[in-house]
């Protein structure tokens, strides 16, 4: 049995894989601050895509997307005005989005623009 740890690296992974065959650049992996995480930073375009990955081995226990729950969303928003910061770029002018990678099982479900 494999830790969460190493779980949730794979799943990660492989939904950084995905959303590069959808075109997207993957900036980083796991971008963290002392008060929060990304999983995934991309790029599409010109748009910074924040992405939060969930995984979830069968459905009893409740769709991946369900996990994504206000708090968490205010900790990627946290996130995100960070990281933009760190590289100086100005957040109000900086097009971004927050998107939602769940995998149920296997199969990959990417829901853009979720919050």
């Amino acid at each position: 049995m494999q830790s969460k740890r190493t779980t949730g690296g794979f799943r990660e992974k492989q939904a950084g894989e995905f959303l590069e065959q959808k075109g997207y650049a993957v900036l980083e992996y796991n971008y963290r601050t002392r008060m929060a995480e990304v999983d995934l930073i991309c790029k599409d375009k010109d748009t910074f895509v924040f992405v939060e990955v969930k995984y979830r081995s069968n459905a009893d226990e409740g769709h991946p997307f369900e996990a994504v729950t206000p708090a968490k969303q205010r900790k990627l928003r946290l996130a995100a005005l960070l990281y933009l910061e760190d590289r100086g770029l100005i957040p109000d002018l900086t097009p971004i989005r927050f998107d939602v990678v769940g995998i149920l099982e296997d199969e990959l479900l990417h829901l853009e623009n979720a919050f």
